[in-house]
């Protein structure tokens, strides 16, 4: 009975970033619990970040809570806790004494990055693909090529292989002219009618 929760937890926890979340709401609950230390009340109330501070911590818990209830949006939610674990070290005794700063910064970064780990099989991403190109490999595909190719299509071939660079060579010649006209051949001259 005991194997079969912690397969289910296990498997819950794989299926969403728990641990940025996890440490969203660790930071959120350290930002919140320095205002509310006795001894530091009345300092912050003279200062007057309480309020500022007790939002900030409340909404990292939620976007901590929300990573793990809503795994599509971890992105989101995860640059909310970045950008909140920054604005508590301006409005929350240096973030929490940098402690609920960096956990926040961490958990959002971490709820960002998580990836589901169940993609498609057929997805480029997922797929490693080694390609070890030696040249044995190359000779024996040129020996295969050659021995496809006939006499009669190795000729033609070369042929057109010296058309084109004709055709090309013409190009660059006349490069500022027409380039339909050195496609077409050469153009016969009009005399001017008079």
């Amino acid at each position: 009975m005991r194997d079969e929760g912690r397969k289910i937890m296990k498997s819950w926890r794989r299926s969403r970033p728990f641990w940025g979340g996890l440490l969203i709401v660790a930071a959120g609950l350290e930002v919140l619990s320095i205002p509310l230390a006795v001894s530091a009340l009345p300092v912050a109330v003279m200062f007057g970040t309480v309020g500022a501070s007790h939002l900030i911590a409340l909404v990292m818990v939620i976007a901590g809570v929300l990573v793990w209830l809503q795994p599509g949006q971890r992105v989101f939610l995860g640059l909310i806790a970045v950008l909140l674990s920054m604005a508590s070290f301006i409005y929350s005794n240096l973030g929490g004494f940098l402690i609920g700063m960096i956990l926040g910064l961490l958990g959002g970064v971490l709820a960002m990055a998580w990836t589901p780990d169940n993609l498609p099989a057929n997805r480029l991403d997922t797929v490693t693909v080694t390609v070890t190109v030696t040249v044995r490999s190359v000779l024996a595909a040129a020996r295969t090529f050659a021995s496809r190719m006939s006499a009669p299509r190795w000729a033609a071939a070369v042929s057109l292989g010296r058309h084109r660079r004709r055709l090309m060579s013409k190009r660059r010649s006349c490069a500022g002219t027409d380039t339909r006209a050195v496609e077409a051949g050469p153009a016969k001259v009009r005399e001017p009618a008079g």
